[in-house]
């Protein structure tokens, strides 16, 4: 008998009994006095009656709460699977495989994404990106069969497979590959059994105990950001780290624009008689106990926080008044886009024109990206050749600095490489390849600046081969003030 059952019959019939004990006590109780009123045996059944109907009621009121705490448990049980569970794969969901983590001692995680599962979707339609998601399962418990491990849904591409167990690399390695093997390349068939999709999956894994999940999904972005079928997480990978560092940095950098702490320092470059005749002008930062950061710490992130532009604008007003009244001249660095840049390109030819220092500048292009828009790049280093503004290419010999950008761009100079200079005295690849660009330089009527002059041999070695100036530290370091 159900036990709330046996309370309904206990409430409505303990009542009745205890009215039918208290009549019967009554009656043997006037009995002795021969006190045989009927009015007393009526009373009693009216209050039998009235027990009993009050009974009733309390017994439907309890079913009826009953019925109702039924149905809130049944619609509780309803919610935590709308909660816990894929409402379409009916898998366990990423809130539930955080909620399993918490209980986990040493948790180990296999992220699996569906390539182009979006693209897919789009293209045939949920019905068939549905199919695959399904056939991926069929795959996954296929190749979990045998294994503790479990399987959620933690994205609308994405799988996971958890389980609680000792760190063994080897065998998660092997596990991985297997599993690349299975899904690589799967061919399904999901339109009317006639045509096929290939699919492909990348793959993150994540083997430590703290913040595993995180870990895996990191793992997984850095796979499909290098298109690479696997990738098992190390602490190389996570950029959160990163970003908090550039963060901090960014601050400094604003902190240091504000207070006039970007500076630039003038590396001297020399002729063949060592005599100081231009300089290079380098960013320098100031921090607030006076030290100075190279740009090394600070302007590849002044970059990606969009300040860049305006250290630029700094150096190139602040190195235009220092040469004004000289007779120096200076060279300062702009990249291909700095170029492209109506704002910056035109901020550096007013400052030219503002300090009328145009005969004293040297516009050195920075090897530092693609020279996509060379129209554009052309007309901008035209206009400052007009002005009386000379043009060098520099780290000449690496990177898109080839040939036939001599052609097209026409420098007055251009400065070799320092990864080439730096071992002439020793490298004969280096000595050849420098040779060729100082022959083919002088056909075209440019000069050859050597960087990276770091020793007396080096030094020697350079004018040698018939390079026409020097610039590194053997000769001169950089420093705040002009020599």
């Amino acid at each position: 008998m159900h036990r709330n059952d046996k309370i309904r019959k206990i409430i409505v019939y303990s009542p009745m009994l205890f009215v039918f004990c208290f009549i019967l006590f009554i009656f043997f109780y006037f009995k002795q006095y021969n006190f045989y009123e009927p009015y007393i045996f009526v009373m009693g059944a009216f209050v039998l009656f009235c027990v009993y109907v009050a009974a009733r009621n309390i017994s439907k009121h309890i079913l009826h709460v009953n019925k109702t705490n039924a149905q809130l448990q049944e619609q509780n049980k309803l919610l935590e699977e709308l909660l816990y569970k894929d409402h379409l794969t009916k898998l366990p969901n990423k809130k539930s495989l955080q909620q399993d983590l918490e209980s986990m001692y040493s948790p180990k995680i296999i992220i699996i994404d569906i390539d182009d599962f979006h693209n897919i979707n789009e293209y045939y339609g949920n019905d068939v990106g549905d199919a695959i998601l399904f056939e991926v399962i069929g795959y996954l418990h296929d190749f979990i069969s045998n294994t503790q491990t479990k399987l959620y849904r933690v994205g609308s591409d994405q799988f996971a497979l958890v389980e609680d167990a000792i760190l063994d690399i080897e065998r998660y390695e092997q596990l991985a590959f297997e599993l690349v093997s299975v899904l690589k390349k799967k061919e399904v068939k999901v339109l009317h059994k006639t045509q096929k999709i290939e699919i492909n999956c990348t793959i993150g894994m994540a083997l430590e105990e703290e913040n595993t999940l995180s870990k895996a999904f990191i793992a997984l972005d850095y796979a499909k950001k290098n298109q690479r079928d696997f990738i098992c997480y190390m602490k190389n990978l996570d950029t959160k780290t990163d970003y908090a560092k550039q963060i901090k940095l960014a601050s400094t950098i604003n902190e240091a624009i504000i207070d006039g702490r970007i500076v630039p320092y003038f590396q001297p470059i020399f002729d063949k008689s060592q005599q100081a005749n231009k300089y290079e002008c380098l960013a320098r930062m100031i921090s607030k106990d006076a030290k100075e950061i190279g740009p090394i710490d600070f302007l590849e992130t002044s970059k990606s926080v969009h300040q860049y532009t305006k250290i630029a604008k700094i150096l190139i007003k602040k190195a235009f008044t220092t040469i004004q009244n000289t007779d120096k001249s200076v060279s300062i660095n702009l990249l291909a886009r700095d170029m492209s840049d109506s704002d910056v390109s035109n901020y550096v030819l007013d400052k030219i024109a503002e300090h009328g220092v145009a005969k004293q500048v040297v516009i050195e292009i920075l090897e530092d990206e693609n020279i996509e828009n060379l129209m554009r790049i052309s007309s901008f280093l035209d206009r400052a050749r007009r002005m009386g503004v000379r043009i060098a290419i520099d780290d000449f010999g690496t990177g898109y600095s080839n040939f036939s950008y001599l052609l097209q761009l026409q420098p007055d100079y251009i400065k070799i490489d320092g990864s080439l200079i730096k071992h002439i005295d020793t490298d004969k690849n280096s000595v050849a390849i420098v040779t060729a660009i100082i022959v083919f330089a002088k056909q075209l009527g440019i000069k050859t600046i050597a960087e990276y002059v770091c020793t007396k041999e080096v030094y020697e070695k350079c004018k040698e081969l018939g390079v026409d100036e020097f610039q590194g530290f053997y000769l001169g370091k950089p420093l705040a003030n002009l020599l």
